[in-house]
């Protein structure tokens, strides 16, 4: 298996082990820990893989290339992430809902204006299991491409 293919399968199965860990351990619940930790915890396995997998890579290709390698892993690795996604809301339906609920609990223990309130509760309630698979989709491709193109800079073949 290649490298690029290496990557895009350990960010996939990092994404499916955490998202299953938070679910079984109750933890999705947890708006912070579901949100914002969930999040730093995806990203910071994502900077690790993209920058390990191009530095495998460093020697042998140059920036553009080193930056197209980036992109196949945020596309490979995205498409794998909106599989393993989906598979999980089918096999947990109650995912999705039981963190919908959650989060809109804890808007509602805030100090939003009224207004803002509601809207933010109507964006949390069209949160469909495709739209969310594909925010991680398209979130895991950025991440990769943005990571890429900083990393590319210094692990590639000088000329």
């Amino acid at each position: 298996m290649n490298t690029v293919l290496k990557a895009s399968v350990a960010i996939a199965v990092f994404v499916a082990l955490v998202s299953t860990a938070l679910y079984l351990t109750g933890l999705h619940e947890n708006p912070l820990v579901s949100g914002p930790g969930f999040l730093v915890l995806v990203i910071g396995a994502t900077v690790a893989i993209v920058f390990w997998a191009l530095k495998q890579s460093a020697g042998e290709n140059g920036y553009g290339r080193q930056l197209g390698n980036a992109a196949l892993i945020g596309l490979i690795g995205g498409v794998l992430v909106f599989a393993g996604s989906m598979l999980l809301l089918t096999v947990f339906p109650n995912y999705l809902e039981e963190v919908k609920t959650a989060q809109i609990a804890g808007l509602e223990q805030g100090n939003l204006p009224e207004e803002r309130m509601e809207a933010q509760i109507a964006q949390i309630e069209a949160v469909t299991p495709v739209r969310s698979s594909l925010q991680g989709t398209v979130g895991t491709f950025f991440t990769c491409l943005i990571v890429g193109a900083i990393v590319a800079i210094f692990k590639r073949k000088k000329a």
